[in-house]
């Protein structure tokens, strides 16, 4: 996504976010409640994702310094480089769908595994539990307000899309 997109990202949660208020104070009960409360989990949840993603990629910035990107589990299977490409025959060799498989994961965990994403989906579980035990749970309320972020982001990346 492009900066200017970027920067568009907290109004159009905004305006999402109006619509589902307006829905909730027309259908009334815990309506708004059930909408807010999922909404600000998921917003947390979406900053969390792109806080730790971004730190993850900035690590790799700086630490490239214009070469390949290695982690420490790169390190750990191939400590020798003996699987890179070979500049002097200028061929690559072969290693495999498997490994390619296994440092896709490696790279993207610390990402997944982040503490304030971790944080960010307790709080929501932990906001369904307090909902649920105090009888005031409505799943479709708050299946509204937990749409509203990814709704929201998709229709940006899908107008995006048809201008191109």
């Amino acid at each position: 996504m492009a900066k200017e997109d970027m920067s568009k990202l907290p109004y159009l949660y905004l305006a999402g976010d109006s619509v589902a208020i307006l829905i909730s104070l027309i259908l009334r009960g815990y309506w708004l409640l059930n909408t807010q409360v999922a909404f600000i989990c998921s917003m947390l949840i979406t900053m969390a994702s792109f806080y730790a993603y971004k730190r993850s990629i900035d690590k790799r910035v700086l630490s490239s310094s214009g070469e390949e990107y290695r982690d420490e589990t790169d390190e750990l299977e191939d400590p020798y480089s003996l699987f890179d490409e070979d500049e002097q025959e200028g061929k690559k060799k072969s290693r495999g769908v498997f490994k390619y498989t296994i440092k896709g994961f490696a790279s993207g965990i610390g990402g997944a595994i982040n503490p304030l994403r971790i944080l960010s989906y307790a709080l929501l579980i932990f906001a369904f539990i307090y909902l649920n035990n105090h009888k005031i749970f409505n799943p479709f309320a708050f299946f509204i307000g937990l749409s509203i972020v990814p709704i929201m982001s998709a229709g940006l990346s899908f107008t995006k899309s048809k201008q191109s």
